[in-house]
């Protein structure tokens, strides 16, 4: 598993490395037009990277069932559901290192906004600058913006399974249908109705549960509890589909 995951890496190394050169010399260009560039970088910098990892992740899972370098991984020792796996955990390491890679940024942008203010920096004035700059400017703090991420993450995730599941089953059930490509939209499509059909009617019977708190400025044990029940669909959604991908690999893939 761990060879499969620093496999994983290996491929990608380069990318990564600019896309990090990349934000840091966007966010040093930002940062010098004073707090309305720090704020724009950070508000728009998750939206942005979310979308490329998004596509990264889904682009490198299409060129293994693909390409022949996915041919030769098939053909390792490595069951199916150990393929799977590793490129899920890989890509939550990735989103957990963007988390953390925004934080990073977090408290550079505070750091230098209290320093250019003339005031002394420590870690207890970053956060507060940080928060006070996000709730006077967007009506949350930082720790809203953290569950948010996590959330997003969490459903990147479970978008990043449903997709994998519509290439796999195109590649294993369908491989012999032209048009793989449009079919893999297909079934990708027809999964997230059958999802959202499901969640719909689950999310239906917690209206009372929902009904209890204040939806406009929830505190940080409500919003917490808001975003309980949509992190728990997208886990279970995740390790549903994962097995189902996995049980395909093992013995329905036709490279």
């Amino acid at each position: 598993m761990l060879k499969l995951i620093k496999y994983e890496f290996a491929k990608k190394y380069k990318l990564i490395s600019i896309t990090l050169i990349i934000s840091v010399l966007l966010n040093l260009f930002l940062i010098t037009r004073g707090e309305a560039g720090s704020g724009v970088f950070l508000v728009f910098f998750p939206m942005v990277i979310s979308i490329f990892y998004m596509v990264d992740i889904i682009k490198m899972y299409s060129d293994d069932l693909n390409k022949k370098s996915g041919y030769m991984l098939f053909m390792t020792p490595n069951s199916g559901y150990k393929i799977i796996v590793s490129k899920l955990i890989t890509a939550v390491i990735e989103g957990l290192a963007i988390m953390l890679l925004y934080f990073i940024f977090i408290l550079i942008n505070g750091s230098y906004i209290i320093f250019t203010s003339g005031n002394y920096v420590n870690f207890k004035d970053i956060i507060y600058t940080i928060n006070h700059l996000l709730s006077g400017s967007f009506g949350f703090n930082l720790f809203h913006v953290f569950m948010v991420l996590l959330t997003a993450l969490l459903f990147l995730i479970s978008f990043l399974t449903t997709a994998y599941t519509a290439m796999t089953i195109r590649k294993s059930i369908f491989s012999e249908i032209k048009f793989g490509g449009a079919l893999s939209f297909l079934i990708f499509l027809l999964l997230n109705w059958g999802i959202s059909y499901i969640s719909s009617r689950f999310f239906d019977l917690l209206t009372p549960y929902y009904g209890s708190f204040s939806m406009m400025r929830p505190t940080a044990a409500e919003f917490t509890r808001i975003l309980l029940p949509i992190n728990a669909m997208s886990i279970i959604q995740s390790v549903i589909l994962t097995l189902c991908s996995g049980y395909l690999l093992e013995n329905k893939i036709n490279l």
